[in-house]
């Protein structure tokens, strides 16, 4: 008896320790298409080398290189593995004036998008900045009129993954179940 209460405590340890989230919310190279206020022409992406061409809204997930640029190159997009997304302001002053509405799609990505939230708001003065999840695979960020303590200030914001269970989990999950199946087999004999 005292050996299933181990066996089983166990078990719960190591299920709980492997259904902790992937590294990754975003792997490296995955495929992200851009638009800014619902122009894809409005954003210059890293794999054509931020050219004015077509399909530059289109590119790889890199990170530790930035992703996209507004047309008018006042907006700088950085995505990184872990989920989170920094937007620069890319004027050159603490201002950056208009609205902007980003949306991004993500392809390839093994489970779906389950929130898009601000995560570093603190070099924002003053505007409005709003997230959505748009569906299982996009997001968009709304803002307009904002001011940064400094210049070439930014904000941070947070893709979050739905979890994928790791392999160990599943056959943990079983080996628990048999537990305690085997357990009320022998008190009920």
């Amino acid at each position: 008896m005292k050996t299933h209460k181990t066996l089983a405590v166990l078990a719960a340890a190591l299920l709980a320790a492997s259904t902790a989230r992937a590294a990754d919310e975003l792997p490296a190279g995955t495929l992200i298409t851009g638009t800014a206020s619902g122009a894809a022409t409005a954003l210059l992406g890293l794999d054509h080398l931020f050219a004015d061409e077509p399909g530059s809204n289109v590119t790889a997930l890199a990170p530790a290189d930035l992703e996209y640029l507004t047309r008018d190159t006042a907006v700088a997009i950085d995505f990184f593995a872990d989920g989170h997304v920094e937007i620069w302001n890319n004027t050159g002053g603490t201002a950056l004036p208009g609205s902007y509405t980003l949306s991004f799609s993500f392809a390839g990505l093994a489970q779906p998008i389950t929130g898009f939230a601000a995560l570093d708001v603190s070099g924002i003065n003053g505007g409005s900045i709003s997230y959505q999840v748009v569906n299982d695979h996009s997001v968009s960020v709304t803002f307009s009129n904002l001011s940064f303590t400094t210049e070439f200030g930014s904000f941070t914001a947070q893709i979050n993954v739905a979890a994928v269970p790791e392999p160990a989990s599943v056959v943990l999950l079983g080996a628990g179940l048999g537990l305690l199946m085997l357990r009320r087999a022998r008190r009920a004999a």
